[in-house]
């Protein structure tokens, strides 16, 4: 059976907050802001640009958007009012591959402990922005 490769649903914010000094140059008064972000998503075009393995790297967004930046990288505002819209439309991408049979092969990418149980309950792997961003300088 080929191995499939995985799909890394990345938890955006998280993964700036737990980073800072990977961003460091990028932050405004301490907090990652427009620049901070698009310094992950060209990090990701950079270190995914060949076949292989899906980034979906989700923020809030008070109206849903998916932007291309690359064959392999997509960055996704979830739209919707309230708290951790991006950790719900999270959930959802898990429940679809879920549903698709194929949630073996998803790995979410949060230190958010309460998404993170979420996740695994659904049948996700859960790897920490540290390792994550580890894996992308090799």
């Amino acid at each position: 059976m080929p191995e499939t490769n995985p799909t890394f649903i990345l938890d955006g914010h998280n993964i700036l907050y737990a980073s800072r000094l990977a961003f460091l140059e990028h932050l405004v008064d301490g907090h990652p802001g427009s620049a901070a972000r698009e310094a992950l998503v060209q990090r990701l075009v950079r270190a995914f640009n060949a076949p292989g393995p899906e980034v979906c790297l989700y923020f809030d967004g008070s109206e849903p958007v998916t932007e291309a930046h690359s064959d392999r990288v997509r960055v996704i505002y979830s739209g919707g009012d309230g708290e951790q819209r991006a950790d719900r439309a999270i959930l959802r991408h898990v429940s679809q591959h879920v549903a698709a049979g194929d949630v073996a092969s998803v790995v979410v990418v949060t230190r958010d402990i309460k998404l993170a149980r979420r996740a695994r309950k659904r049948g996700a792997s859960v790897m920490p922005p540290a390792e994550f961003l580890e894996m992308l300088s090799v």
